[in-house]
C-alpha cells in the first residue's frame, strides 16, 4: 500500500523542499508581474510640451544652409539621382528655387517640401532631435535622399493622417499638380499608388488648388472654383462634387475658387475661398452650417484649435492673422500682426495644446503667440511670446512637429527677378541692386525650450 501523501506538500529530502520553494516564489512572482503589467496596461500617460519661448531662445539644431541658393537647373541636375521621376529638360530654367510650403509627417519622423523647382523632397528628422533633453554637439546638415518631380506647378501635397513609419502601407502622400490628376505616392518607393482624376465641365483634368485628408483618412477632400470634391480613398477615379454657390434649394452659398481646408474634431470644416469668405459644412450632410465674411483680400490659410471652438484665417497680401469665434457670433475676436504685404503664402500653425500659435512673416522673422485664453482682453501686441529673426528672406512656412513638440520647422525664399543690365539706365545703380539683393532659400529644424508635464488616465477595459 502506498504511503498517504503529506497534507503540507512537503517531502523528508531537504533539496527537494528547496527546489519546492524556489518554484513556488518563480510562479508568485510570475502572477504579480502579470498584474502589475495588466495595472500598466490600465493605466497610459501622454505628455504636454509647455512651451516656454518667452524666456528662453529657440536653437537651430539642423539646417539646409545654402545648398539650394542657386537657380532650379543646378538643383534639378545635382539632385537628378535621387529624384524618382525626373524630367529632361528642354531649356536651362534660370528661375531661382526657393520653398513655397513644408509639412511634418503625422508621426514626426521627416518633413516632406514643396519647392519652385516643382519637387517635392522628404528629408528625415535627425534621430538625436527626438530626445527633448539631448542637444547636438554641432548643427546638423539636412540633406534629402528622396525627391519626386512633378511637370507642373504643385498647388498642394498631403499626408496620410495615419501615417506611421513602421507601417510601410501607411506611407503615402498626396500632390496636385496644375492640370493633372492627383497622385498617390508611396513615401517609401516613390511609386504611384493611385490616380485620382479632377474634370471641369470642359472634360479637362483640373489640379485642384487644395487637398485635404479626412481626419480618419478615408476621404479626399478637393477644392477648386465653386466647387468641393469628394473622393473614397479605397476607389480611385473620379468623385463626388458638391457645389458651393448657392441654388434654387438654398440661397446660401459660397463663391470663388476654394483655396484652402482644415477639419473640426466636432464633424465639421472649413473652406477658404479667394472671394473673400470661408464657409463652415458639416462632414456628415455636406450643408454650409456658418459663412464668414468681411475678410480683406482672398483666404490663404484657415485652422482650428484643437478644441473646434476657435478658427484663425490669413489673407493674401494682410498684416494680420484674424481669430473668430465660430460658436458665438461669428464675430473677429482678435487679429495677430504679421507683416506679409505679399501674394505669397505665409503659413502659420498651432500647437497640438492650442496655446502657441507660431507664424513666419515678409521679413524673415519667426513670430510665438500665445492663444491660450482667445476671449481675454489682452491686446493683440501683448500676445506676441518672442519673435526670433528666422531666416533672412521670407519665412514662408512655420510649423510644429505634431509628435515631438519640442521641434519646429520653418522655410524660407521666394521668387527672385534679375533686372537686365540694358533695362537699366544706369548701370553702376543696377549693380549695387544686385550685389544687396538677399538670398535665403532653406529649410530649418528648431529646438524649442519648454517642459514637459505628464498625466496618467484610466484606460477603459473591454
Amino acid at each position: 500500500m502506498d504511503d498517504p501523501i503529506p497534507a503540507d506538500n512537503t517531502t523528508s529530502d531537504p533539496q527537494m523542499n528547496d527546489q519546492h520553494v524556489a518554484m513556488m516564489e518563480e510562479c508568485t512572482n510570475a502572477v504579480n508581474q502579470e498584474g502589475e503589467q495588466q495595472e500598466q496596461q490600465q493605466q497610459q500617460a501622454y505628455m504636454v510640451y509647455n512651451h516656454n519661448v518667452k524666456d528662453e531662445s529657440c536653437r537651430l539644431v539642423a539646417t539646409t544652409g545654402a545648398h539650394y541658393n542657386t537657380t532650379v537647373h543646378i538643383i534639378l541636375a545635382t539632385e537628378a539621382s535621387i529624384l524618382q521621376h525626373p524630367l529632361k529638360e528642354t531649356r536651362p530654367y534660370n528661375d531661382n528655387d526657393y520653398f513655397k510650403n513644408v509639412k511634418w509627417s503625422p508621426d514626426g519622423t521627416c518633413l516632406l517640401s514643396n519647392s519652385n523647382d516643382n519637387t517635392l523632397r522628404l528629408f528625415n528628422t535627425p534621430y538625436d532631435l527626438f530626445d527633448h533633453t539631448q542637444q547636438p554637439q554641432q548643427q546638423i546638415d539636412l540633406r534629402t535622399g528622396f525627391g519626386i518631380h512633378e511637370g507642373e506647378a504643385i498647388n498642394d501635397f498631403a499626408w496620410f493622417p495615419s501615417m506611421n513609419s513602421q507601417d510601410p502601407a501607411t506611407c503615402c502622400f498626396l500632390t496636385s499638380v496644375r492640370d493633372h490628376p492627383m497622385h498617390l505616392w508611396d513615401g517609401c518607393t516613390g511609386q504611384l499608388r493611385a490616380s485620382y482624376s479632377v474634370v471641369d465641365h470642359r472634360e479637362r483634368f483640373v489640379g485642384p488648388n487644395v487637398i485635404s485628408f479626412n481626419p480618419s483618412g478615408t476621404h479626399i477632400y478637393c477644392g477648386y472654383e465653386n466647387m468641393i470634391e469628394i473622393f473614397d480613398v479605397q476607389r480611385p477615379g473620379q468623385g463626388s462634387k458638391i457645389p458651393t454657390i448657392p441654388n434654387r434649394k438654398s440661397k446660401q452659398g459660397q463663391k470663388g475658387i476654394i483655396s484652402c481646408l482644415d477639419f473640426s474634431v466636432d464633424g465639421l470644416y472649413a473652406a477658404g475661398s479667394y472671394s473673400q469668405s470661408v464657409g463652415i459644412y458639416d462632414e456628415t450632410n455636406h450643408e454650409l452650417c456658418l459663412k464668414l465674411t468681411g475678410i480683406q483680400g482672398g483666404v490663404t490659410q484657415v485652422r482650428f484649435t484643437p478644441d473646434g471652438n476657435f478658427l484663425y484665417t490669413a489673407s493674401r497680401t494682410s498684416n494680420a492673422i484674424s481669430c473668430w469665434d465660430i460658436r458665438d457670433t461669428a464675430n473677429v475676436l482678435y487679429e495677430l500682426p504679421r507683416p506679409g504685404k505679399t501674394s505669397q503664402r505665409i503659413t502659420f500653425d498651432i500647437d497640438t495644446n492650442g496655446k502657441t500659435l507660431v507664424t513666419g512673416d515678409q521679413y524673415g522673422n519667426v513670430l510665438f503667440y500665445d492663444i491660450s485664453n482667445p476671449k481675454g482682453e489682452e491686446q493683440p501686441e501683448d500676445r506676441l511670446l518672442h519673435r526670433m529673426e528666422g531666416h533672412r528672406d521670407i519665412t514662408s512656412c512655420a510649423t510644429w512637429n505634431p509628435m515631438y513638440p519640442w521641434l519646429l520647422a520653418t522655410c524660407s525664399g521666394q521668387r527672385k527677378f534679375d533686372l537686365d543690365d540694358s533695362d537699366s539706365d544706369d548701370d553702376d545703380d543696377d549693380d549695387n541692386d544686385r550685389q544687396e539683393q538677399v538670398i535665403d532659400n532653406s529649410l530649418s529644424i528648431w529646438q524649442v525650450p519648454g517642459t514637459p508635464e505628464w498625466y496618467s488616465f484610466e484606460a477603459s477595459s473591454s
